[in-house]
C-alpha cells in the first residue's frame, strides 16, 4: 500500500506542485477494500457511505478511485447507482487463502512494489508488467501467508467493523 502514497508524491514533485497536505484518503481506501475482501471476488464500495464515515466528498473518493485504478492497484467492473464494483490488485492486498494468480491474471495486473530505500531510491516505485511466471514467483514467496495466515482476515479488521 506504502506505493501508491510514494507514487502520489512523485507524481507531484515532477509536475512542479508543492506537495499537498496528504489528507489520507487514498490509504483510507486501500484499507477500506483490503478489510472486505472476501475470497478472490471484487469489493463493493459505496461511494456515499465511505464519504460519509471518512467526512470527505464523494467527488474526493471518486478521484481517489480513478487514480487507483488509473495506476493499475484497482480494477473497476462498474458503478451502479453510486456503488463501484472494485477488484484489488493482488500486489496491495488479497483474502487469506486465495490464490492471487488468479486475479492478476484475471485482470493483468502488474506487480507493484516499493524499493528497498523507499523515497530515497531512485525510483521509489517498482512497476512490473503483468507476467504470470512473476505472479508464480510472488505466489511461491508468501504461500506461508495464503495457507496459514496468522490473524489475516477481514472480520478483524477495525475498519471493517464501521
Amino acid at each position: 500500500m506504502m506505493a501508491a502514497g510514494f507514487l502520489r508524491r512523485i507524481q507531484a514533485r515532477a509536475s512542479g506542485k508543492k506537495r499537498q497536505s496528504e489528507d489520507g484518503t487514498t490509504r483510507n481506501v486501500l484499507d477500506i477494500l483490503s478489510c472486505q475482501l472476501q475470497g478472490s471476488g471484487p469489493v463493493l464500495f459505496d461511494f456515499a457511505r465511505w464519504a460519509t464515515e471518512l467526512k470527505v466528498t464523494v467527488a474526493r473518493l471518486r478521484e481517489v478511485v480513478a487514480w487507483l485504478v488509473e495506476h493499475e492497484f484497482l480494477a473497476l467492473e462498474g458503478d451502479v447507482g453510486g456503488v463501484a464494483r472494485l477488484w484489488v490488485n493482488p500486489s496491495v492486498a488479497f483474502s487469506p487463502w486465495t490464490d492471487p494468480r488468479v486475479l492478476a491474471s484475471r485482470h493483468r495486473f502488474p506487480y507493484i512494489t516499493t524499493a528497498e530505500r523507499g523515497m530515497a531510491a531512485e525510483e521509489p516505485v517498482i512497476v512490473h508488467p503483468y507476467d504470470a511466471t512473476g505472479w508464480d514467483e510472488v505466489y511461491q514467496s508468501n504461500l506461508h501467508m495464503i495457507e496459514d495466515p496468522v490473524c489475516f482476515s477481514s472480520a478483524g479488521c477495525p475498519i471493517h467493523e464501521r
